[in-house]
């Protein structure tokens, strides 16, 4: 005879506080001459990543890949080139959450002209998904409970639990700002980091007495 069972699903969740921010952004430009736009790019691209290392962020801590090149081209009489969008996409990670807004203002000073945002995250969440798991679990159990009582039976033992995919860290803070806007300020950026929330889910089989 198969063992009576019943399974439900639960989600846990548990804060943790952001100690590391993830900077997204690019310096970019347009030019009639492929040579010119690239080298220019370059040198803005080697300021920003010098202000960088000024201001404390190390290199294990960049990541800064080649530029991209991207015709340009006037589709109004025909397929006419005419100039080059050359950009180059870095990242930074940010340890120092303290320095996070003084990092982002440093970034357009040296050269950066798109900043598209700081994500916030936690180096070790470990702690947090642990608790946030057992959060899920007694939360699995309080469920089969009502289910056990409405049906008349009696709950018993965990015959089974899985740990189903869903985003570990949400909603993840993030700062965003157009260089622009950043160079016509006259204060400092201020950056909030916020909490972050783990969440796990599982699903249990719990066995019918």
């Amino acid at each position: 005879m198969k063992t009576p069972w019943i399974s439900v699903t639960a989600m846990g969740e548990a804060p943790v506080a952001p100690d590391l921010a993830v900077v997204s952004f690019a310096v970019s430009g347009s030019g009639k001459e492929l040579t010119l736009t690239r080298d220019d790019v370059n040198r803005r691209s080697s300021a920003v990543i010098a202000g960088l290392r000024e201001m404390g962020v190390a290199d294990a801590d960049l990541t800064a890949p080649d530029v991209g090149i991207h015709p340009e081209y006037d589709y109004r009489k025909g397929q006419r080139l005419i100039g080059y969008r050359v950009a180059r996409q870095m990242t930074a990670r940010v340890r120092d959450l303290e320095r996070l807004g003084e990092i982002l203002d440093g970034l357009v000073a040296a050269g950066a002209n798109e900043v598209q945002g700081a994500q916030m995250t936690a180096s070790d969440p470990s702690a947090a998904e642990h608790s946030a798991l057992d959060a899920a679990v007694r939360a699995a159990r309080a469920k089969a409970q009502v289910l056990a009582e409405a049906a008349g039976v009696k709950l018993g033992g965990v015959a089974r639990i899985e740990e189903q995919a869903e985003p570990g860290v949400g909603p993840l803070p993030r700062f965003r700002a157009m260089a622009a806007m950043a160079e016509a300020a006259d204060v400092p950026t201020e950056v909030a980091p916020g909490e972050l929330t783990i969440t796990r889910q599982i699903r249990a089989w719990f066995l019918i007495e």
